[in-house]
């Protein structure tokens, strides 16, 4: 990896004053002002989360709040366009759960299975796109750029429909390789008499962190480096490559975090179902609004939650996807080089293009742009993307030309 004065621990950020190579920009260009462009450890990287959520509040905490008000919408569409006394007894009954006619009504009704089934996938969809989309802001912190929520959404909006494919083949393809799976596990837990369970429960949450962080990067390829839905897969394992048992710790921590979290966040929400569940029983009258009240209540505390989850969660998953094309490809020095005119021209004088180019992309970086041809405005740019770094390099090969 060529190493620079900003690479090493403590390096300071870099001036104010820096511009883009070329073209008018509406934002300075700051490497290093929100977090350090550089190899980052463990610590770092929350630290880093934190900073962007901080320089970018309306596009990471606002773009999950938007998918979960989707959600919200979806669930209620589902429930008036396929309606079932199940499903809308399951959801504005806290008591339901306890009922056992309701349950075996459960188990026979195709209605309340389809719609469980669609609504589960959609909503499970929609936040794993919006996970995805944290690495627009993440990135364009980087040099230190605020993003707002719908800038968030226009950056990539042609990339939704390919984000989408991606995680569908994910899923396609995790789902038939869970099956065996659990399949063993079951098996094991009834053969031992569920004395497996010591080992059994162990290795699938080791399996899952290890699924994940092997498929975690694949939608945020999608997204930045415009790849296709199988080309992101295998993009998203290289970038493992030599972090695998670091990169599973991780995933690990997160979902221990999260795990926590979310068992603390769930009190205020149980007292609201108990509290429910006293109205209902005290006023016959009141009883179904107080079901529908329960609903709305728990619906909107469940759309912050998920707010604050996919922010943090997306922020750091991206700052490790960031964290590996540092490492593996320097990418560190190129957006250092590219933030920079005159590290740039320095880099033609002495023919090296600013960091090592991302192996496995065909025609990189491509044709040399003309001299005349204006950069890509600040609010437009993704520091890393695939369109960022062709022009970076397109600029050192026309300088290197000159020259």
């Amino acid at each position: 990896m060529i190493r620079t004065a900003e690479t090493h621990r403590g390096a300071r950020p870099w001036p104010s004053t820096g511009s883009a190579p070329s073209g008018a920009q509406d934002q300075p260009l700051r490497p290093g002002s929100v977090f350090p462009l550089r190899r980052m450890v463990a610590d770092e990287l929350f630290s880093a989360a934190v900073a962007v959520i901080r320089r970018s509040p309306k596009a990471v905490l606002g773009v999950p709040f938007l998918a979960g008000l989707v959600n919200f919408g979806f669930t209620l569409v589902m429930m008036l366009v396929l309606p079932s006394s199940s499903y809308m007894r399951m959801l504005t009954d806290p008591g339901a759960f306890d009922d056992p006619d309701l349950a075996l009504g459960v188990a026979t009704d195709a209605a309340f299975l389809w719609v469980t089934f669609a609504s589960s996938a959609v909503t499970s969809l929609v936040i794993a796109v919006a996970t995805a989309y944290m690495v627009l802001p993440t990135l364009r912190a980087a040099y230190g750029l605020h993003t707002g929520m719908a800038q968030t959404v226009r950056l990539r909006l042609r990339r939704l429909v390919p984000t989408v494919l991606n995680l569908l083949v994910l899923g396609l393809i995790l789902a038939v390789a869970a099956l065996p799976v659990f399949f063993v596990a079951v098996l094991l837990l009834v053969v031992t008499l569920f004395l497996g369970a010591i080992v059994v429960f162990p290795a699938l949450f080791l399996a899952l962190c290890w699924v994940t962080a092997a498929v975690m990067y694949a939608p945020l390829t999608v997204v930045v480096e415009r790849m296709g839905p199988f080309a992101a897969i295998a993009r998203s394992w290289r970038l493992n490559r030599g972090r695998w048992w670091r990169n599973i710790g991780l995933v690990a921590l997160l979902y221990v975090i999260l795990g926590l979290a979310f068992t603390i966040a769930s009190v205020p929400l149980m007292l609201t179902v108990g509290i429910s569940e006293l109205l209902e029983s005290g006023l016959t009258s009141g009883g179904e609004w107080a079901g529908f009240a329960v609903f709305a209540l728990t619906e909107l505390y469940g759309t912050v939650l998920s707010t604050l989850f996919i922010g943090v969660v997306g922020t750091v998953i991206s700052l490790m996807y960031l964290n590996a094309r540092i490492r593996q490809e320097a990418l560190d020095v190129t957006l250092l080089a590219a933030a920079d005119p005159v590290r740039a021209s320095a880099s033609v004088a002495r023919g090296v293009s600013g960091g090592a180019r991302p192996a496995g992309q065909a025609g990189w970086p491509g044709a040399a742009r003309p001299a005349e041809a204006k950069g890509t405005p600040s609010e437009a740019l993704v520091p890393g993307s695939i369109e960022h770094l062709h022009e970076h390099f397109g600029e050192v090969n026309a300088g290197a030309a000159r020259t």
